[in-house]
């Protein structure tokens, strides 16, 4: 009878034994995630944001990306169309003071 009560004791040392060594490395793994957890944090509150050149660039590729090549041309068509509209009348008020510049000059 007492051999039958000691292998008990020993199987249920054994496991005893066994949930200890799953403690453990339940222990062992939440103490690791813990440790990553604050190496990340410290990594985040680290780290530069964003240049704000980077930030434009990437707007830009965004709404490049986001009109067709023909939405495209039609707003640099309307651009230059724009552009010489106002050089001509640049020019135009340049005649314009020349011309009054003259007229006093003869008079």
């Amino acid at each position: 009878m007492s051999r039958n009560s000691q292998t008990m004791e020993d199987l249920a040392l054994a496991k005893i034994r066994k949930i200890e060594q799953q403690l453990l490395k339940r222990e062992k793994e939440s103490t690791e995630k813990k440790k990553r957890i604050a190496r990340e944090e410290r990594e985040r509150h680290t780290t530069m944001p964003p240049l704000e050149e980077i930030q434009v660039r990437a707007r830009r590729l965004r709404h490049e990306q986001s009109l067709s090549r023909g939405e495209i041309a039609n707003i640099q068509r309307s651009q230059n169309r724009s552009l010489l509209l106002l050089l001509l009348l640049i020019i135009a008020t340049c005649t314009l003071i020349w011309w009054g510049i003259k007229l006093m000059q003869a008079g």
